[in-house]
């Protein structure tokens, strides 16, 4: 009887010591395969914001090749950015701009003023061009979605959209003697999820240091009137 107890004793401790070398080596193989661990955070280049002492770093990200030669994530377009790291080097704080899903296409701290012409307004804001809806619902940002303009202050906080949803940004100008962004965008006025030539194109303005929703600066009455001249002047003659 006692060796029969032995005996399943030194079984169990021989089928014990088995089975714990196969799960260390499973963990550690799982942790090395890791999608995570392929990533490689880029920051290329920086600039600082007119000598305040705060810097951005626009984000990219590499990535290594899978043991299969594959990749583990999605492809981003060459000329953009998936957030930006601002970094106030007077006292080494630093945040991201967002933690949503973005594509930043570039941004400006000199209220996009023509070079040569100085904008006599201390720098106290950032605008952005931002992909940052999945216009037709591909899981993508590319080209294909709408641009919007955004606006944060200097130091890259309280970031928000001045453009209007759902029109594709095309231009804008800051209009110092009012404070008004005015820009023109597009409307997928066929709704066949492209903003093309055949498009209509609007004119909004905004108040920067105001929170409202862009208005369009164009009255429908006037618009009405212009398709008629239009028609008048331009229809095909059969």
């Amino acid at each position: 009887m006692k060796n029969s107890i032995l005996f399943s004793v030194m079984l169990l401790g021989l089928l014990s010591c088995k089975k714990n070398p196969e799960r260390a080596e499973s963990g550690a193989h799982t942790n090395t395969d890791l999608p995570i661990e392929n990533l490689n955070i880029q920051t290329t280049s920086f600039s600082e914001i007119d000598s305040t002492g705060v810097l951005i770093f626009p984000l990219q990200m590499g990535q290594n090749k899978r043991e299969d030669g594959s990749y583990s994530y999605k492809k981003m377009p060459d000329n953009g950015y998936w957030n930006i790291i601002f970094l106030n080097s007077n006292t080494n704080e630093y945040h991201l701009l967002t933690e949503k899903k973005v594509l930043i296409l570039n941004y400006d701290y000199k209220y996009n003023a023509p070079d040569g012409i100085n904008i006599s307004k201390k720098t106290e804001h950032i605008f952005y061009n931002i992909r940052s809806e999945d216009y037709n619902n591909d899981k993508l940002l590319n080209e294909i979605d709408p641009i919007y303009l955004y606006v944060s202050d200097r130091f890259g906080k309280n970031l928000r959209q001045i453009s209007p949803e759902g029109y594709s940004l095309n231009s804008w100008k800051y209009i110092q003697a009012s404070n008004k962004i005015v820009m023109t965008a597009t409307k997928d006025s066929n709704q066949n999820k492209l903003f093309d030539d055949n498009d209509e194109t609007l004119t909004f303005e905004a108040t920067l240091d105001q929170s409202e929703a862009p208005q369009e600066v164009f009255q429908p009455e006037l618009k009405e009137k212009l398709k008629k001249l239009y028609d008048r002047d331009w229809k095909r003659i059969k």
